[in-house]
């Protein structure tokens, strides 16, 4: 069965580093009223997460009561530096992080010497997208499916901004599907790797399809597998990982990574954050979310909505990592080929 996720192509220009958004609104309880309130975003300013940030940041601070919602990119490390930063924030919930929650669960499980964080003590306050990842090349390059990968005759160069969880997802990929991979870290965001990609410089990346779409549009890039567990219909000739698999004993990690990959993008507290405060947060952003002014507007910018509550993403999380103890050994193999 075909996942339907709406796409369309748009610009939109890349943020300042820290962007205040003021707007006054109706208060939707006492704990933010008049306040200002800062979102952590451990990725940087001219990528995906951060449009994301950027256009919700109003329509939250009317729906909190709050005299403004803060952007603070901090990018670094695969997203762990700002995420560390939030986890020693103050817990009274004038601090919150925004980003792709799967990069917390799969540092924590590879046991990434950079996490200072617990992922299932952090407060998870609503998702707000969930969109399908996947592997591409270069428009330019020869590489047109996953058996052009293994008959390259030499490792596949994967640009990689850090150990987020596109890296653990590669990695996983590439033990799956049966290829050789090197992987060239440090690049400073996903706009840094994407350039890698275009240029020829590394063979391709993992992204999302919404961070994407201008290239493939422009053939600057060409989508070769999606790490889901179905076909995706805004490409329903891409295969998933699944179906390509070079060893079966390996299917059940695929699968894992893929429900991890699903919990997406999403709003989360620091650990203890106040009872109240985690209440009128969760209840602004689901009105935000649920706004059908705010997800026609952020569907014409190509950051689609799709929304769960807090609650749901708590229990999901603990899930999830329970479920995904086995790939520890993989992911702490793939850490080891990069000190």
């Amino acid at each position: 069965m075909l996942r339907k996720w709406k796409s369309a192509a748009a610009g939109l220009a890349a943020s300042a580093l820290l962007a205040v958004l003021p707007l006054a609104g109706a208060s939707a309880g006492p704990v933010y009223d008049g306040k200002d309130v800062t979102v952590i975003v451990p990725n940087s300013a001219a990528g995906t997460m951060s449009r994301y940030a950027q256009m919700l940041a109003p329509h939250l601070a009317k729906n909190l009561g709050a005299d403004n919602v803060r952007i603070d990119n901090q990018p670094g490390a695969g997203s762990l530096k700002g995420t560390n930063a939030l986890w020693n924030s103050k817990p009274d919930g004038m601090t919150i992080g925004f980003t792709n929650i799967p990069t917390l669960l799969i540092a924590q499980i590879a046991e990434s010497p950079g996490v200072r964080f617990d992922a299932t003590k952090f407060v998870y306050l609503g998702r707000v997208a969930a969109e399908p990842r996947l592997m591409l090349v270069g428009g330019n390059s020869p590489i047109k499916s996953v058996d052009d990968i293994r008959n390259l005759g030499r490792p596949f160069v994967f640009a990689s901004q850090g150990t987020d969880e596109d890296f653990y997802t590669m990695v996983v990929l590439a033990s799956a599907l049966g290829y050789e991979l090197k992987i060239v870290t440090g690049y400073e965001g996903e706009a840094d790797t994407s350039l890698a990609v275009i240029k020829g410089d590394a063979d391709g990346q993992m992204t999302s399809w919404t961070g994407s779409l201008p290239q493939i549009q422009a053939g600057d890039k060409r989508p070769i597998v999606f790490a889901t567990r179905e076909r995706q219909d805004v490409a329903p000739d891409v295969p998933t990982a699944i179906e390509l698999l070079k060893d079966e004993t390996k299917k059940g990690q695929v699968e894992a990574i893929a429900d991890i990959l699903n919990l997406s993008r999403g709003f989360f507290g620091p650990p203890g954050m106040d009872e109240a405060a985690v209440a009128e947060m969760r209840a602004a952003i689901e009105k935000t979310l649920t706004d059908p002014e705010v997800v026609k507007e952020m569907a014409a910018k190509d950051l689609p909505i799709v929304f769960a509550p807090g609650e749901k993403q708590q229990k999901t999380v603990g899930q999830v990592f329970a479920a995904a103890k086995d790939l520890t050994p993989t992911f702490k193999q793939a850490l080891a080929q990069i000190k």
